[in-house]
């Protein structure tokens, strides 16, 4: 055999052994009969997997295929009946009028609308602190009833006919303490008992409709049956050190103009109340004009950022006598659009506003009342996170990164890096981020003020994509899109670049996406930590929400330090939470790529620091596979059968 061919047939060779390595199915785990057909499966945020079929509704264990509760009430049942309850793992069951809340841990079912005697199920919340569920509604009499659920055993704590009305607003003041803020009157009351500790009129004119008697209360039935489908704009402000707090709430109102058309114009308004006995701090609530926007305390008071279009009016109002300090005759200050978040620093506080499409970013001297800046200065895109830097504040918007200069009010960049928040990641004092007007990756170094070009060659994706997502490896920047992956070197050098295409059917990768998008909201939360912000933050955040507030200061810990002392249930949420927290926080060596293998569909397991495929699941031709991804995980759950689950892990 001569040189040249022995040299061929080695080559032949390798690529063989490389295709067969890239398609090959990767391992299975584990393999299990269900008892009927299988209808959809799914895996929620906390990582619990369910499965539905024919004959019923039940959970497996995800790492041994194991089942761990079924339920045949539910069997059949679609998907989109089946949701996350809003600020738990419980799941919201909705059939018609009824409504069953489940925990997904156990298959227990912790209320049922119906069982309960409601016909009409207005609210329902978790309470961590009080380890219950709260219900409000109307009883089969048509009758006012609210609720507690004992989140471990399901049963019924206490039971209350008040009118509350409509609820806009819980808020858990302590773990015996609950603020319930109604259109009407505000409520505390003893979370383990029901007992009602005080109740007052939100306002004068909630006041003297109590006073009237039963034509009051007809008319406050009206009143709240007017805005029954109407969204209640309401924030609520507990004091850091004072045992006050501010409800504020946005009011719509609409005119006719001379020529027909309809007007509409905004007002937000704030009460301060004590916690005490709920007693109204001031004869008349603190009004301003547009939606509600930001609002801090600051001192001895309270600094009001309102949302009023292009040309907004922000006071500060003494907590005491609730007068303007600002501004002619206490009136305010002006400042270009509606602001919708704010910064402080040593210095000052910077303020991020909005004005149709365009925002703004300007200073204020609470000290003085005085924004320091000649002019706003216009930016791209929604501010999403600000860096401290000894030069400015940094900010990365929905479209840019710049560095704004609080003492001059002028952009430390002549051209701020045009980017994305996916597409921006940072790591010590620098920033690597990828710019998508000249598709270069450019290096920000937080501290020196400066930016430079990484790469020199223009990186585009094929099929039309553009780059949405940028992780730092030790071998270099890896850029990846939905079919695209692409690795450049910190030298700047392209490594490879490759490109998988899309199956023609859009919704075959329903699932890859929702799978996909539950591990972002991790990364992005581990991002957003990572940068200092939230630390940051913290102070703010508790003045609206203490949970929150320590969630922000501590992180994952908090999940461990909550854990230790709330009910198994609340246990499992938070250790649950906190172990995917620190799963996405570490990273891994793959990305999960919806492919094609000759005719069939594949999901491929492509290395990210080779841009090669290290295996693939075969989902077949057809247009609809119930297949379920953990992209937290790495683990696949694929109809293997009728009546037969497989799970390979990636």
């Amino acid at each position: 055999m001569t040189k040249k061919l022995t040299k061929t047939l080695s080559v032949i060779l390798m690529l063989t052994i490389t295709w067969f390595a890239g398609n090959a199915q990767v391992n299975e785990i584990w393999k299990t009969e269900l008892s009927g057909s299988v209808l959809w499966q799914q895996v929620n945020s906390y990582g619990n997997y369910f499965v539905c079929t024919n004959t019923e509704f039940a959970a497996y264990n995800p790492e041994t295929g194991e089942k761990l509760w079924s339920n045949q009430q539910f069997a059949n049942i679609a998907n989109e009946q089946i949701q996350e309850m809003s600020g738990s793992p419980l799941l919201s069951i909705n059939q018609g009028d009824a409504v069953t809340l489940l925990d997904p841990f156990t298959g227990n079912i912790k209320f049922n609308s119906s069982q309960a005697g409601i016909s009409e199920l207005k609210t329902k919340q978790v309470l961590y602190k009080a380890n219950g569920i709260l219900i409000a509604g109307k009883n089969m009499s048509g009758d006012p009833i609210m609720i507690m659920v004992d989140m471990a055993s399901g049963k019924t704590v206490w039971q209350i006919e008040e009118k509350f009305g409509r609820i806009v607003t819980l808020s858990e003041l302590s773990n015996e303490e609950l603020l319930i803020v109604t259109l009407f009157k505000n409520y505390k009351l003893n979370s383990k008992t029901g007992e009602i500790k005080w109740k007052n009129s939100t306002s004068k004119e909630a006041e003297q409709l109590e006073s009237m008697g039963a034509f009051g209360s007809l008319l406050q039935g009206v009143a709240e049956q007017a805005v029954a489908d109407e969204d209640f704009i309401v924030n609520f402000y507990k004091h850091p050190s004072k045992g006050i707090f501010i409800i504020g709430a946005e009011n719509k109102n609409e005119s006719q103009t001379s020529s027909g058309q309809t007007s509409i114009s905004y007002e937000n308004n704030y009460t301060a109340f004590n916690i005490a006995d709920g007693s109204r701090l001031w004869s008349n609530p603190v009004q301003m004009r547009g939606q509600l926007g930001d609002f801090t305390f600051y001192k001895d008071g309270m600094i009001v950022l309102p949302n009023d279009g292009n040309r907004t009016k922000i006071n500060f109002f003494d907590l005491q006598s609730a007068t303007g300090k600002w501004g002619k005759k206490g009136r305010g200050i002006g400042i270009k659009g509606g602001i919708y978040q704010h910064v402080k620093t040593e210095q000052g506080i910077l303020l991020i506003s909005q004005s149709g499409e365009k925002n703004y970013l300007n200073f204020l001297d609470p000290s003085q009342g005085l924004m320091t800046f000649e002019k706003p200065v216009r930016i791209n895109g929604e501010v999403i996170r600000t860096v401290k830097s000894p030069k400015g504040i940094l900010f990365i918007t929905t479209e840019e990164i710049n560095i704004l200069n609080y003492s001059t009010g002028e952009l430390i960049f002549d051209k701020s890096v045009q980017t994305l928040p996916g597409l921006s990641v940072q790591n010590g004092n620098e920033i690597y981020a990828f710019d998508t007007k000249v598709n270069l990756v450019k290096l920000i170094d937080i501290s020196a003020g400066t930016v430079k070009n990484i790469s020199s060659a223009v990186l585009k994706f094929e099929g039309k994509e553009s780059p949405n997502v940028l992780e730092l490896r030790e071998k270099g920047i890896f850029i990846s899109s939905e079919q695209n992956v692409a690795m450049i070197d910190y030298s700047g050098t392209l490594v490879f670049q490759k490109y998988y295409e899309a199956p023609r059917e859009p919704g075959l990768k329903r699932a890859l996406l929702y799978a996909q998008a539950a591990r972002a909201a991790y990364i992005g939360a581990n991002s957003y930590y990572a940068a200092g912000v939230l630390q940051s933050a913290a102070p703010d955040v508790k003045e609206e929400d203490a949970l929150s507030g320590a969630i922000v200061e501590g992180f994952g810990q908090v999940y461990e330090e909550l854990g230790d002392a709330a009910s198994d249930f609340a246990k499992q949420s938070f250790q649950q939470a906190n172990a995917r927290f620190k799963a996405t926080a570490q990273g891994r060596d793959f990305i999960i790529i919806f492919g094609k293998i000759d005719k069939d569909n594949a999901l491929f397991k492509v290395n990210k620091d080779t841009g090669e495929t290290e295996g693939s699941i075969n989902l077949g031709e057809e247009k609809d596979p119930k297949y379920a991804v953990d992209d937290v995980t790495g683990q696949v759950f694929k109809k293997t059968g009728d009546t037969q689950i497989t799970s390979y892990k990636l």
